[in-house]
């Protein structure tokens, strides 16, 4: 319950508070023109403040980190568990909120908040609140229930987009917090939603990959998964050829000598083999040269003499006999100089035959040894080639191994889902009593607004418990805000019932707005009877030309107002003046 809310502020409207109905109203003056609304009176800003002392509204865009605003201290005195408290906040120095004990004792909360001292960290305040206010447990959770994820459906604040959707405290609220906040309040086993959505998202995650890995998105990284098994059996088969190739190898140290040698000697047999081929044509030209070389016979010579002595008559002759000597001189040297050559020509072939004999052994020699050696270099390079295929066919091998993992990983989710939903069947079943109460709580608050009373109907589903609000004439805006006061209300009966609540409900003007007259002074009625029913404090602020003109009740809706009013005058609104 909230007892004041003042300010350092001189101009700052400070209001008390009581049980059951308080309500603000903002009246707009007769002089006003027509660009003054109440929209400026700082009914919203009330509700901010209230989150903004809790803990809450500490961000740079916050109302209370104004330059006007920020060196002014803002406090609230409220009352929770036997405690009442006085916190105190300014937007200068927002990360500390200052709290003191009035009265009381923190007997009944699970921590003492003084413990370290009256300032507190507004993160560490956050979490004292959880605690003491909605029995949040203390063992840690991504999933857990959160201060604000259940505070903000007892405060809704417009800015937010918490008017739109019963179910939902903030336009941006995601569904398992919706699913958990709900199901911790109404009094379900919160934990199988925590448990659901952690499973959902680790299984987003892998379907992602699975999915991808399937379109061969990730072929060059993964590669393509159907093609994988023979990618693994051949790359397994060229590490076993280069190991075995690594393994027989056989280094000489002086390869590349050796292999230059070689080279050298293949140069050499074929300058003697070319050497030998002319010598070998020489040799022929001059075996046939021999053959056709002969003394001239006789009788040629003599048939010789004879002609010439007729045709030359007069001219000496020399003797036959001398003629044919000198004749038989030149054949003979010229027979003794082609055999010279042809011996000298057979020798240097012979010669040559045996260094080329010489230089093929050594050659061949040397053949061998490259043909079964190798250099260090080439052993580097084979080496290499084994590393890089070792590695491929690791990373082949861990491939089919994470897409097993994933497939398998995926389809034990659709069964860990299914456990889960069957928990939750059981959850609903045992927890029927619960269900009914919240369901007849719901109808109640709606049978006070409408003959034909809407219901709720909270159901178990595969993604976990749905919550879905039915009134007739719902698609108008006026039948939807009152489907959320009427699951607030719900929400305060069930809170109220775990002693989980703050202890108030705050519906700002914007909740009313849409609302038919009727409905509107039968929710007031119907609030102001369950607050003093289950003792809880509710706070509503209105404009005055919201309150109803033709009234259908005995209710006097303006015995709850509360001191001091709000205008749309300049300095009448909540802070006493405007700004942007």
């Amino acid at each position: 319950m909230i007892y004041e809310i003042f300010s350092s502020l001189e101009t700052f409207k400070d209001y008390g508070f009581h049980s059951g109905l308080n309500i603000i109203l903002s009246d707009k003056l007769e002089n006003s023109g027509a660009g003054q609304t109440r929209n400026k009176a700082g009914k919203s800003s009330l509700v901010l403040l209230i989150h903004f002392l809790l803990g809450k509204e500490g961000d740079p865009n916050s109302l209370f980190r104004k330059a006007e605003l920020k060196d002014h201290y803002f406090g609230m005195v409220f009352q929770l568990r036997g405690a009442i408290l006085r916190v105190l906040r300014r937007g200068a120095e927002f990360s500390n909120i200052e709290v003191e004990l009035l009265d009381g004792s923190f007997e009944e909360w699970p921590i003492n908040p003084l413990e370290a001292g009256s300032n507190i960290h507004h993160s560490k305040w956050i979490e004292i609140l959880g605690r003491a206010m909605f029995l949040i447990p203390e063992t840690a959770g991504k999933f857990n229930p959160k201060f604000a994820m259940l505070f903000n459906y007892f405060a809704r604040r417009s800015s937010s987009g918490a008017f739109l959707k019963p179910q939902e405290q903030s336009s941006r609220q995601l569904p398992y917090d919706v699913r958990i906040a709900l199901s911790y309040i109404i009094g379900l086993d919160w934990h199988i939603n925590a448990e659901r959505e952690e499973l959902r998202q680790e299984a987003d995650n892998t379907k992602k990959l699975q999915k991808a890995a399937k379109e061969g998105l990730l072929e060059g990284i993964l590669g393509d998964p159907k093609q994988l098994l023979t990618q693994a059996a051949l790359a397994q088969e060229e590490v076993n050829r280069l190991s075995e190739a690594v393994r027989s190898f056989k280094m000489l140290p002086d390869y590349v000598e050796r292999e230059r040698e070689a080279n050298e000697l293949t140069r050499q047999l074929n300058d003697l083999a070319d050497a030998n081929a002319q010598d070998s044509l020489y040799t022929h030209d001059l075996e046939q040269s021999l053959v056709a070389e002969s003394v001239p016979q006789l009788d040629d010579v003599k048939r010789l003499y004879d002609e010439a002595g007729i045709a030359l008559p007069g001219v000496a002759l020399q003797r036959f006999d001398e003629v044919r000597k000198f004749h038989e001189s030149i054949v003979r040297n010229r027979k003794l100089y082609l055999e010279e050559e042809l011996t000298r020509a057979r020798t240097s072939i012979g010669a040559r035959l045996k260094t080329m004999r010489e230089i093929d052994e050594r050659r061949a020699e040397l053949m061998s040894m490259l043909k079964t050696h190798g250099a260090l270099q080439h052993y580097s390079r084979l080496q290499s080639e084994l590393n890089l295929a070792e590695t491929r066919a690791e990373q082949i091998k861990k491939q089919r191994h994470l897409l097993s993992e994933v497939n398998e990983r995926v389809a034990q989710y659709k069964i860990e889902q299914q456990h889960i939903f069957l928990r939750l069947q059981r959850d609903f079943e045992e927890n029927s009593a619960v269900l009914t109460e919240a369901i007849l709580a719901f109808e109640e608050a709606s049978r006070a607004l409408y003959e034909n009373a809407g219901n709720l109907a909270i159901f178990a589903t595969e993604t976990g418990p749905q919550f879905e609000v039915t009134i007739q004439g719902q698609k108008s805006q006026g039948v939807s805000n009152a489907q959320i006061f009427c699951f607030d209300m719900m929400l305060m009966t069930m809170a109220h019932r775990r002693n989980i609540s703050p202890g108030f409900l705050i519906h700002d003007s914007h909740l009313f707005d849409p609302i038919d007259e009727r409905q509107k002074e039968k929710a007031l009625e119907y609030g102001a009877q369950l607050a003093e029913r289950l003792g809880f404090q509710y706070i509503v602020t209105l404009n005055t030309d919201q309150l109803p003109t033709d009234r259908v009740t005995d209710f006097v809706i303006e015995d709850y107002v509360i001191s001091p009013r709000l205008t749309d005058d300049p300095g009448g609104g909540l802070f006493g003046f405007e700004f942007d």
